[in-house]
C-alpha cells in the first residue's frame, strides 16, 4: 500500500510539472541534439540573395538604392524567377524617382513580388490596439504580396518556430514563407522550424555578383528567392539551434523549407504526456513489487536507451519530437525510488539482524547460564570468555567478573586441564576429589567442542576466531544409581537362579513320593492282592490316585515354565498333521471328568493343514485350552475346535467355549503364572493358573501370538496364530487350490 502511495505521488509530480513547463527546457535540449544527429536535404527551389559583406564593399552604401533594387528584381524577373520576396524595409520615403523606378519593376513582374510587413508593440503588450505595423509604401504594395517577417526568439534566446501568419484587427496576414511555399495553417498561426534542413544546401547569391550579371539563368529559372540582408554589420543576426547563428533571410528561407519539404515539427501534446506517465509509474509500481532494484535500475536503463532511440526514428522519419523529459524523469525517479526503497529494506534488514543478533546472543547467554552442566567458553590461548554459575560453584570461583579475567589453568585443576588436551575420543570421565570432604567428591564426564565465530575488526573487515567450549555433567549421581541397578540385577539374577534351582530340587524330591503315592493307591484300587473289604477303601484309592496325578501335573507344569525362563527348552520342529493331531487330543478330552457333558466339533475349514512345529508343546497347547474350555463351560455346552488361514498366511487355531466368560480388565492378565480370574478361595473350579501362561509362552518359542476373545456369561475363544512360515503344503490344501483353480 505504501509503495503505491508513493507511485501515485510521483505520477502527480510529474504530471504537474510537465503541465507547468518545468521540463520545456530539458526537452529543448533533446530537440536539438535530435537536429544535431539529422541532416535533411533543402528543396532546392528557393535560393537567397545575401547582401553580404562584399555587396556592401563593392556599392560602399548603406542602404541601397532602390534604384539599385529594382535592377536586382528585373534581371531575377528576365531570368524566369517564380516568386522574389524582399527581407527588406520599404516603409520609409526615399528618392521619390528611386522610388518610382523599383514600384515600376515590381509591376513588371506581374504579381511575383513579396513584400514584408512588420508588427511591433508600443507600449502595453496586454492590448492589441497598441501593435504598430510596418508596412512598405502604397507605391510599392499595390504591386506585391505582403508577408508578416517577424521572427520570435523563446526564452532561451533562440528562434525555434515560424508563423503561418497573424491576425489584426479581424484581417489575417500571411508569412513570409507561407507566401512562398503556399502553404498555411490558420488554426495554428505559429510552427516549429527543422533546423535539420542542411543550410549550407540552400543555394546562396551575392547580391553583387547577381548585379553584376555573374549569375547564369540555370541558376534562377524556376527558383524561389528572398533578397536580405546577411552580413553581420547589419545586425540582422538571430541565435538559433544547430547553426549557432543565423540571418533574418536565412532564417525565413529554413522556415520556407520547413514548410516545403513537409518537416513541420509535430511534438507530443499533453495528454499523450500525462498517459505515458500513468504507464511508467504504475509499470514501475508492479515491476518493482517482482524484481529486485537491480533489475529495475537494468530494466530503467534500457528504458531511457530505447525512449531516446524511439524519439531519435520518429524525428528522423517522420519529424516528430517526441517530449520524453517527462517521460524520462518518471523512469529515474521510479529507479530512484526503487533505490531508497531498497535502502530502507536494507536499513530494516540490518536492524532486524541486529536485533536477532543480540537475541541469539541473550538466548545463548541464557541456555549456557541455565544450563544444569557446568560450561566453560574460552579462546585458545586459555582466556576465559564466558563461565555459567554451575562451573563458578563447581570450581569455587567467587563472581563472573573475576572468573572473566581468569586462565583456564587458574580454574580447572591440572590433572585436568593435562586430560582434556590428551588425544583420544570423548566424552570422557574424571574424578573431582575434595580432600576436606570426601563425601563431595564428584564424577564429571566432560567434551570439548570447537567453533570458530565471526569478530569484527572494523565496518568492512571481519575474521574468524577459535573457541573451546568445555561442558562438564555431573554424573556421580547417576554412576551411584548405575551401580545400585547393576547390584539389584546381580541380586535378582542370583535369586532367580536359587529359585530354578530350589524347584528343580523339589521337583526332584516331589516327584519320588509322588510317583510312589501314585503307583501304590493304583494297585489298591486294582485289588491286586486281594479285596480291600470296605469299597470306601477303593474309592479313597481312586481319590489319592487322582490328586497325586494332579499334584504331579502341576509340578511339571512349574517346571516347564521354570525351564522356559531359564532359556532351557529347545523345540523339536516337525511336520504335523493338525487335524490328526486335534482329533487325538478331542478323544482324550472327552474321557475327562468335566468333558461327558460337553459337545466337541471340529471344524478344519478347507481341509487339513501341516504345520511345522514342536509336536509334544503343540499337544499340550491344545491340551490345555480344550481343559480350560471343559473346566468353564457349562453343563451341555459347545466346545468348538476351528482352523484357518490367517489373513498374513499363517495359521489359525481357535478353541471356542460356551462358558462363564472371561472379564475384560483380567484377560491381559490371564497369561501370567499363577493368575485366576476368579481369584477367592470360594472359587468353583481347580486349577493353578499356569494354564494359560504355558500356552502364550510356548507360543513364544514358535514365534507366533496368543489372542483371547471374550464376552462375560456367553463364553471364550482363544487363537493360536502361528506365522506362515511354519505353515506347510498338504495334499488337501493342494487339491482343494487345485479345484478352485
Amino acid at each position: 500500500m505504501k509503495q503505491l502511495v508513493v507511485s501515485i505521488a510521483l505520477l502527480l509530480t510529474t504530471a504537474i510539472l510537465s503541465v507547468g513547463g518545468v521540463w520545456e527546457d530539458i526537452d529543448l535540449w533533446t530537440l536539438d541534439r535530435r537536429m544535431d544527429l539529422v541532416d535533411i536535404e533543402p528543396t532546392g527551389t528557393l535560393a537567397v540573395v545575401a547582401i553580404d559583406v562584399r555587396t556592401l564593399r563593392a556599392l560602399d552604401q548603406w542602404p541601397i538604392s532602390r534604384r539599385t533594387h529594382a535592377r536586382v528584381v528585373d534581371i531575377l524577373i528576365e531570368n524566369g524567377a517564380d516568386q522574389i520576396a524582399l527581407d527588406i524595409d520599404l516603409s520609409g520615403e526615399s528618392y521619390p524617382e528611386d522610388s518610382a523606378i523599383l514600384a515600376e519593376a515590381f509591376a513588371r513582374a506581374s504579381g511575383r513580388i513579396i513584400l514584408p510587413i512588420f508588427f511591433q508593440r508600443d507600449g502595453d503588450r496586454n492590448t492589441t490596439s497598441e501593435i504598430v505595423v510596418t508596412r512598405p509604401m502604397a507605391l510599392f504594395e499595390q504591386h506585391a504580396w505582403l508577408g508578416n517577417v517577424n521572427v520570435s526568439p523563446e526564452r532561451d534566446g533562440r528562434v525555434r518556430r515560424g508563423s503561418y501568419g497573424v491576425e489584426i484587427d479581424g484581417q489575417f496576414y500571411f508569412s513570409l514563407p507561407a507566401l512562398l511555399a503556399g502553404r498555411a495553417d490558420r488554426e495554428k498561426p505559429f510552427f516549429h522550424t527543422n533546423y535539420s534542413i542542411n543550410t549550407h544546401e540552400i543555394p546562396r547569391i551575392s547580391y553583387i555578383d547577381l548585379l553584376n550579371g555573374e549569375v547564369g539563368r540555370d541558376q534562377i529559372e524556376g527558383r524561389k528567392f528572398i533578397i536580405g540582408a546577411t552580413a553581420v554589420e547589419l545586425g540582422d543576426q538571430f541565435a538559433v539551434p544547430k547553426h549557432g547563428v543565423m540571418s533574418g533571410p536565412a532564417i525565413q528561407a529554413m522556415a520556407y523549407e520547413t514548410l516545403a519539404t513537409g518537416t513541420v515539427i509535430r511534438q507530443t501534446d499533453t495528454p499523450a504526456v500525462i498517459a505515458g506517465l500513468v504507464v511508467i509509474v504504475f509499470a514501475g509500481f508492479f515491476l518493482q513489487r517482482r524484481m529486485s532494484w537491480l533489475q529495475l535500475q537494468l530494466i530503467g536503463i534500457v528504458a531511457l536507451v530505447t525512449l531516446q532511440a524511439i524519439g531519435f526514428l520518429l524525428f528522423r522519419d517522420h519529424a516528430i519530437d517526441l517530449n520524453t523529459a517527462a517521460w524520462s524523469v518518471a523512469i529515474l525517479l521510479v529507479c530512484a525510488n526503487s533505490i531508497l526503497s531498497e535502502i530502507a529494506r536494507q536499513r530494516r534488514h540490518i536492524r532486524r539482524q541486529r536485533l536477532e543478533n543480540e537475541y541469539r546472543r541473550l538466548l545463548t547467554t541464557s541456555v549456557v547460564n541455565d544450563s544444569p552442566d557446568a560450561i566453560i567458553i574460552a579462546d585458545t590461548e586459555g582466556q576465559i570468555e564466558m563461565i555459567n554459575p554451575v562451573a563458578r560453584q563447581l570450581f569455587a570461583i567467587d563472581g563472573e567478573r573475576h572468573a572473566l579475567e581468569m586462565r583456564l589453568s587458574e580454574v580447572l585443576p591440572a590433572t585436568l586441564l593435562q586430560a582434556t588436551e590428551a588425544e583420544g575420543a570423548f566424552p570422557r570421565e574424571y574424578l573431582l576429589e575434595n580432600s576436606s570432604d570426601p563425601e563431595k567428591t564428584r564424577c564429571l564426564r566432560y567434551t570439548l567442542s570447537h567453533s570458530r565465530v565471526p569478530r569484527t575488526l572494523s565496518d568492512d573487515e571481519t575474521t574468524m576466531r577459535e573457541l573451546v567450549t568445555y561442558t562438564f555433567h555431573d554424573v556421580t549421581e547417576r554412576h551411584a544409581a548405575e551401580e545400585a541397578i547393576r547390584t539389584a540385577h546381580r541380586q535378582e539374577q542370583e535369586a532367580s537362579r536359587a529359585k530354578t534351582e530350589f524347584i528343580a530340587n523339589m521337583g526332584h524330591e516331589l516327584r519320588t513320593p509322588l510317583n510312589a503315592i501314585i503307583g501304590f493307591s493304583e494297585l489298591m484300587t486294582t485289588e491286586i492282592f486281594g479285596p480291600l473289604g470296605d469299597g470306601r477303601y477303593r474309592q479313597y484309592a481312586t481319590d489319592i490316585a487322582d490328586s497325586g496325578r494332579h499334584l504331579l501335573m502341576t509340578v511339571n507344569d512349574i517346571l516347564d515354565l521354570s525351564r522356559i525362563d531359564s532359556h532351557k527348552v529347545e523345540l523339536v520342529d516337525e511336520n504335523i498333521d493338525v487335524a490328526e493331531v486335534t482329533d487325538s487330543c478331542i478323544g482324550i478330552a472327552r474321557s475327562w471328568k468335566e468333558a461327558p457333558d460337553k459337545s466337541f466339533v471340529a471344524d478344519y475349514g478347507h481341509g487339513s493343514a501341516a504345520l511345522n512345529a514342536d509336536a509334544s508343546l503343540f499337544k499340550q497347547m491344545l491340551t490345555n485350552l480344550l481343559s480350560n474350555a471343559a473346566k468353564f463351560s457349562k453343563p451341555s455346552g459347545r466346545i468348538t475346535i476351528r482352523t484357518a488361514i490367517a489373513a498374513d498366511g499363517g495359521l489359525s487355531l481357535a478353541v471356542a467355549d460356551t462358558g462363564i466368560g472371561i472379564a475384560a480388565e483380567d484377560i491381559a492378565r490371564v497369561t501370567e503364572p499363577f493368575y485366576q480370574a476368579d481369584g477367592s478361595l470360594s472359587r468353583s473350579h481347580e486349577g493353578t493358573g499356569l494354564g494359560l501362561a504355558l500356552v502364550n509362552a510356548y507360543m513364544n518359542l514358535h514365534g507366533g501370538r496368543l489372542r483371547i476373545e471374550s464376552v462375560p456369561h456367553e463364553g471364550t475363544t482363544v487363537t493360536l496364530l502361528f506365522p506362515p512360515d511354519r505353515l506347510r503344503p498338504t495334499e488337501d490344501r493342494a487339491a482343494s487350490a487345485l479345484a478352485g483353480a
